[in-house]
C-alpha cells in the first residue's frame, strides 16, 4: 500500500510537471509583450501608422555615475548593424525613456547639436536651418518617467513627440540620418548604449 501511494504521488508529479513544459513550451517569443530594464517597461513592439516595429534593442545612456535615459530603437525590418539602423529607408522610432530627476532643454539641445556635429561626416552645415527647428522644439525640461520619440516615416520625414505631444516634422531622409547617425555613428553617447539599442 505504501509503495502504491509513493508511485501514485511520483505519477502525480510527473504528470504536473509534463503540463508545466507542456505550457511553457506553448508560450511563443511573440507573446512577451514588453522587457523591463531599470524599472522600466519597455515594449517589444509598437505600432506606427498601421505598420508593427519591433524592438531592435534598447541600452542605458550613462553619465559618470548618473543613468540618464534609456534608448530603444525600434524598425519595421530587422537591421543588424549600426549603417543598417542609419540609412535603411523604413519606418522606425528612436525612443529615449529618461531615468534622471531633470534634463534641462538646454541641455539636451547641446547634447543634440554635439552628436550631429561629431557624426555627421560634415554635412550638419547643409542640416543647419533643419537643426535648428528641431533643436527649437526641446524648450522644457524631461524628467523622470518622461519619453521623447523619434520617428521616422518614408518620403515625409522625421516627427518628433516629447511626453506624448506631437511637436512638429523634419522632412528629408537626409536629416533623419543624421540624427539616427547620433547613436549609430562612430561617436555615440556612449558605446553600451549603441551596443544595447542594436541587440548586442
Amino acid at each position: 500500500m505504501i509503495l502504491y501511494r509513493l508511485e501514485e504521488k511520483e505519477m502525480n508529479r510527473l504528470f504536473v510537471i509534463g503540463m508545466l513544459t507542456l505550457s511553457l513550451a506553448a508560450i511563443a517569443p511573440e507573446t512577451v509583450l514588453s522587457r523591463e530594464l531599470k524599472g522600466v517597461n519597455v515594449p517589444e513592439t509598437v505600432v506606427i501608422k498601421d505598420t508593427t516595429c519591433s524592438l531592435v534593442g534598447a541600452g542605458i545612456r550613462k553619465k559618470l555615475v548618473i543613468n540618464v535615459y534609456i534608448g530603444a530603437l525600434y524598425t519595421s525590418r530587422p537591421v543588424n548593424s549600426a549603417p543598417e539602423a542609419i540609412a535603411s529607408d523604413q519606418v522606425k522610432r528612436i525612443v529615449l525613456h529618461f531615468l534622471y530627476k531633470e534634463v534641462k532643454a538646454d541641455q539636451l539641445v547641446e547634447a543634440w547639436n554635439e552628436g550631429f556635429e561629431k557624426n555627421s561626416g560634415g554635412s550638419a552645415a547643409g542640416l543647419k536651418d533643419r537643426i535648428a527647428r528641431f533643436n527649437s522644439f526641446f524648450r522644457d525640461s524631461v524628467r523622470t518617467g518622461d519619453t521623447i520619440e523619434l520617428t521616422y516615416i518614408p518620403g515625409t520625414g522625421t516627427e518628433v513627440t516629447i511626453k506624448g505631444s506631437q511637436k512638429g516634422m523634419i522632412e528629408g531622409k537626409d536629416f533623419m540620418e543624421a540624427l539616427f547617425s547620433i547613436w549609430f555613428g562612430p561617436f555615440p553617447p556612449s558605446t553600451g548604449l549603441k551596443e544595447g539599442m542594436l541587440g548586442q
